[in-house]
């Protein structure tokens, strides 16, 4: 028999709230974002291309929206605590400390001047922005919330809420809105516990909740029911005998999949010189490789991947790693992507990630460069990483 729960019950489940950027931020939020990590430049499909991850916005807002929050991997983040007790404090600290371990970032907690995270025990609930929306904050204003940490609460709460929160801190989105989550969700049961818990209306539930990603264009790894980005799923609130229970450690995709995000290995551009011949895969989930090739005279430019993967392309420059040129996904032989424009003379980046964020494949094509029009070759300095293989050349005019 199915265990029908009270109001009462409901309100004791303690879950994190999302905490979208606000509206009037946006904007300067995703100009923070990319000023903070270059990487955070758009590569998603603006609504004019085929609906995959390619980049072609309609104006500002647009690209706002699909801007990444990612620091700049290596950043040592300064968190400071608006208020609170010692003891809830150093609990807290012990915790978060735990990711460092598994991402490339440092956390330093100060006592006095600029913070990047703000830590107070103040408002209700638990929350934090999402990675660098927390620039944009006012700085009197926390962008960390724990509303339910007292000095007895237990050690396996305090894992289980402390690395959630930071793992939002560091970009990471909730698992239940993964594309693959599939959860039977009873949605009268989730709108009913969400008005009581948080006031929201049906919308705003619909968005937080029961809404998913879509499968392209979100840099994620294969869902996982242990992520600390899933929180408990009762049976109360779903159709059928689904749960999940409290998750309090990082999983083992966790630390692989931030790992990917934040890595230590920091690749060193590498020279690519015509007619050599290279390979390399995408190896992990959400993996991206950054390329770098100077044009030495304006003339027409391809740039074409080989290989048997679904990957696509984005074109950035000139000398300007976030100002964007082009996009493709399958204009060249199979699935692979072939840019060719028209280009001025100087430094130019091309990002290539498979189609779909869990894709992984590897690549031998020969990459090649011929003499254009102008007769000025293509010198091309690969981070040679783990994607696949290009043509770098100018084109025939």
């Amino acid at each position: 028999m199915t265990h029908e729960m009270s109001d009462e019950e409901l309100q004791q489940l303690y879950v994190c709230s999302d905490r979208p950027t606000p509206e009037d931020k946006i904007i300067a939020a995703a100009m923070a974002a990319i000023e903070e990590n270059p990487d955070n430049t758009p590569i998603r499909d603006g609504g004019g291309g085929s609906g995959g991850v390619g980049f072609n916005p309609r104006g500002p807002a647009e690209i706002a929206v699909r801007t990444e929050k990612r620091w700049l991997p290596g950043r040592t983040l300064r968190c400071a605590f608006l208020d609170g007790v010692g003891s809830v404090q150093s609990k807290v600290i012990a915790v978060a400390k735990e990711w460092e371990e598994f991402v490339n970032l440092k956390l330093d907690f100060v006592d006095d001047g600029q913070a990047d995270i703000r830590i107070s025990f103040q408002a209700p609930g638990s929350w934090s922005y999402l990675g660098t929306d927390a620039l944009v904050i006012a700085d009197d204003d926390a962008t960390m919330n724990y509303g339910w940490l007292e000095p007895n609460t237990s050690s396996r709460e305090y894992s289980r809420v402390v690395l959630h929160e930071f793992g939002h801190a560091f970009g990471c989105i909730h698992e239940h809105s993964h594309p693959e989550a599939s959860i039977p969700w009873d949605t009268a049961k989730v709108y009913r516990y969400y008005r009581l818990t948080n006031g929201w209306d049906r919308t705003k539930t619909f968005h937080n909740v029961i809404k998913r990603y879509e499968a392209v264009g979100t840099n994620f790894s294969a869902y996982d029911s242990t992520s600390i980005m899933q929180y408990s799923v009762p049976n109360e609130l779903t159709i059928g005998d689904f749960s999940i229970g409290w998750n309090t450690d990082l999983s083992a995709m966790d630390k692989q999949f931030m790992g990917t995000i934040y890595p230590f290995a920091q690749r060193q551009p590498g020279e690519l010189r015509p007619g050599d011949r290279v390979s390399a895969d995408i190896s992990g989930h959400g993996e991206e490789d950054k390329y770098h090739f100077e044009a030495a005279a304006g003339g027409r430019y391809t740039l074409e991947t080989h290989g048997s993967a679904d990957l696509v392309m984005a074109l950035y420059g000139p000398d300007d790693p976030t100002r964007f040129v082009d996009f493709d996904d399958d204009s060249g032989q199979s699935r692979n992507s072939k840019i060719t424009r028209t280009l001025s003379a100087g430094k130019y980046n091309v990002r290539i990630r498979h189609y779909w964020s869990t894709g992984t494949g590897g690549y031998e094509p020969t990459t090649t460069a011929r003499i254009g029009a102008s007769g000025m070759p293509v010198t091309c300095l690969a981070e040679l990483p783990s994607s696949m293989m290009r043509t770098v050349s100018p084109a025939p005019a």
